[in-house]
């Protein structure tokens, strides 16, 4: 697999010209994002992968805590998955915790409006001037990625929007196929009715040994550290794993 190529000149003029009107995948430069999204310094402690909960706790409001979001929960040593909610509160001290005890289940906020539950983040998280300047400017979505990086497995999929991927805290490895290859590679896949089947069981293994037990000649492969941005095209197909421990967190943008 290859490297999606990096955006050198970081300007909304050329990353409109080289790659969100001819609609190919691209890289910002290592870190671009680390001195332009406060949240990268302030959510997480200088040892990386760590949450650095103090900061919740002092700039969110009580009801702020207390907030309910929806995350992807995987229970212990078993199969069973489902969507629940709990307190954002209850999910930092999750995420807070040095060593996930084996009896408690895989917690994951994935896809989330965080930043329209909890405007007070928005300061930690300004929309990049890439996503202001291209196209319309026009955001259909904000959402956030928030687990621990053994938890974190988003099966193949594509986007109803072009998309600004932007890491800001652990690693994580991405694929990525053009429409005419992710199409083939869903077909190999199989159907699921549901996007749950894809998450666990037989169904699961499957998908990740025709997704990642094979070296796709026409695929892409990044690993994103905190700061690194990837830019994913409409249709562009990809799935997402967490990359070693602690926390993982990802911002993302969906914009026309």
């Amino acid at each position: 697999m290859k490297l999606p190529p990096v955006l050198r000149s970081v300007t909304a003029s050329a990353f409109r010209d080289l790659h969100f009107c001819p609609q190919t995948p691209c890289l910002t430069p290592p870190g671009y994002f680390s001195s332009r999204l406060p949240a990268i310094s302030t959510w997480f402690s200088e040892q990386q992968g760590t949450l650095n909960l103090p900061f919740f706790q002092h700039t969110l409001s009580e009801p702020e805590l207390a907030t309910a979001v929806t995350v992807e929960s995987r229970a212990a040593d078993t199969d069973v998955f489902e969507r629940i909610n709990v307190p954002f509160a209850l999910l930092l001290h999750y995420l807070a915790l040095p060593i996930l005890p084996k009896e408690l289940p895989k917690l994951y906020l994935a896809q989330v409006p965080l930043l329209d539950l909890i405007p007070t983040l928005r300061a930690s998280l300004p929309t990049p001037d890439l996503v202001n300047e291209t196209g319309r400017g026009d955001i259909y979505a904000t959402n956030l990625w928030l687990g621990r990086s053994e938890a974190i497995n988003t099966p193949l999929h594509k986007d109803p929007n072009p998309n600004l991927f932007v890491q800001i805290a652990g690693r994580k490895r991405m694929r990525l196929f053009s429409p005419e290859e992710g199409r083939k590679l869903a077909g190999e896949v199989g159907r699921f009715r549901h996007a749950e089947e894809m998450m666990v069981g037989e169904q699961a293994e499957r998908v990740e040994e025709r997704v990642w037990g094979v070296d796709h000649e026409e695929g892409l492969e990044v690993e994103v550290k905190p700061g690194d941005g990837v830019f994913i095209p409409k249709g562009w197909w990809h799935a997402v794993k967490g990359v070693g421990e602690g926390v993982g967190g990802s911002a993302n943008w969906w914009f026309r």
